[in-house]
């Protein structure tokens, strides 16, 4: 059988390529085994598989697999399905298939509630609003813990020293704070070691520092070869954790933020209470593809 995927990059902006991810949408649910396949033939970091609910308006079911697994929550990939699905309820696409907008305030208005989409997942409810032309994830809020870091963790990831770390209980996440950008951006982990240690509570690793760009409040690159991705390009989850985490740090109640992979990525970020946060960006609808799959009888 022939599957189609919607490709879209996710958290673009100037001078940031954003992250790609795959999105299908269909009518009925395919079994998780199909999906794997589907996302190891497609090959970027995520890929969404996204089915309505048939008695409930904008609302869906989603789940997410890397080349390898499936994941609990995927920021970019969430995204890049509302993106996909806003534009289908559209009656005249428009002729650039850009869906950007200038940083501004991520606060809800009454009119971004009534464009809005329902998201059911292994991470609970998940809204996206659509705020003109930019994309606002509402994501359960990650509450940092302080984590002490093995010696064979720090040699692994190249690390001599740092300001702090923590854990995140919700996404299974690692953060490490360095001491400036320019050792996050040098930083070169040894993915070989990575591998080979038993972390199994840790589902991926966040290194992050100050921004030294004043349009930018901290930077961070993300790392989870476990799950087949050595670096990726941008990663909305790992938000929910770092916006409490850099929160108190810069005294703000709304950030900006970079990830500095290769590609880069922008994201706009506000703690909506104590439970959720609220991560923006943007995204590019690129094109499609199609997979074909011989499925035995």
């Amino acid at each position: 059988m022939d599957y189609d995927i919607n490709i879209v990059n996710s958290f673009t902006g100037e001078d940031a390529e954003g992250n790609p991810a795959g999105v299908m949408i269909s009518r009925e649910d395919i079994a998780a085994t199909l999906m794997q396949e589907i996302a190891k033939r497609v090959g970027f970091s995520e890929t969404a598989f996204v089915t309505p609910l048939m008695d409930k308006s904008n609302e869906y079911k989603i789940r997410w697999f890397t080349t390898l697994t499936e994941v609990p929550l995927c920021g970019h990939a969430t995204l890049a399905a509302a993106a996909v699905i806003f534009r289908k309820s559209e009656e005249k696409p428009a002729p650039d298939q850009s869906l950007k907008k200038e940083a501004g305030s991520l606060d809800i208005s009454d009119s971004d509630r009534n464009n809005k989409i329902r998201f059911h997942s292994q991470s609970g409810i998940l809204e996206v609003f659509r705020q003109q032309d930019r994309f606002v994830l509402d994501f359960p809020l990650d509450v940092p813990v302080p984590y002490h870091l093995p010696e064979n963790l720090l040699t692994a990831m190249s690390i001599d020293s740092y300001v702090s770390s923590a854990y995140g209980k919700l996404t299974n996440y690692l953060l490490i704070h360095l001491q400036n950008e320019e050792i996050v951006t040098r930083l070169s982990p040894n993915f070989q070691l990575l591998q080979e240690l038993n972390l199994p509570c840790i589902g991926g690793i966040i290194v992050t520092a100050l921004s030294d760009n004043p349009n930018y409040d901290f930077v961070s690159r993300f790392f989870a070869p476990w799950e087949g991705i050595m670096e990726d390009p941008v990663t909305g989850s790992a938000h929910s954790l770092l916006t409490p985490y850099w929160q108190p740090i810069v005294k703000k109640s709304e950030m900006n933020a970079r990830q500095i992979s290769s590609r880069g990525g922008i994201l706009y970020l506000k703690a909506k209470d104590d439970r959720r946060v609220f991560i923006g960006g943007s995204a590019e609808i690129i094109g499609k593809m199609s997979i074909s799959i011989i499925q035995a009888q």
